[in-house]
């Protein structure tokens, strides 16, 4: 299996991530889906710490850590609404069904990540540069 590929298995892991906000001296954990072009969605309360810290459009880092591999997402995080939060809603329960997707805009909202740079880490090798496009080009079955 090549980096691409590893790389958008591990970003399909079925788990807590943590994201870290530019300026934001804190981590958060975060659930977390991938949308049907690889990027990521993030589903976070209204209101809460991680939303507060988010602004339009603002620079972030997922960290997604399965065992020993790591994986870093670097990109720009976008609030959705209207009906652009519904459609994201369903992109997300595509691949992660939660109760909470039901109170989208009423209660929790969707972030999109748009994806600029990718760094891939297995085991305790050296963490090596990840193709955007051939990550989005990759399928490969998701972890659970």
């Amino acid at each position: 299996m090549n980096s691409a590929h590893f790389a958008h298995r591990l970003a399909s892991a079925n788990t807590t991530i943590e994201v870290r906000v530019v300026w934001h001296p804190n981590p958060f954990r975060v659930r977390h889906a991938l949308d049907p072009h690889r990027r990521p969605l993030l589903l976070c309360r209204a209101g809460g710490a991680l939303d507060n810290a988010l602004t339009s459009n603002d620079a972030v880092v997922l960290n997604v850590c399965r065992g020993r591999d790591q994986l870093w997402i670097a990109g720009w995080a976008a609030p959705s609404s209207g009906t652009s939060a519904f459609a994201a809603a369903l992109e997300f329960a595509a691949t992660r069904p939660l109760g909470d997707l039901l109170d989208v805009g009423h209660g929790f909202g969707i972030y999109r990540v748009d994806v600029a740079e990718i760094r891939l880490r297995c085991g305790d090798g050296p963490m090596e540069e990840v193709d955007v496009d051939d990550y989005a080009a990759a399928s490969s079955e998701p972890v659970m």
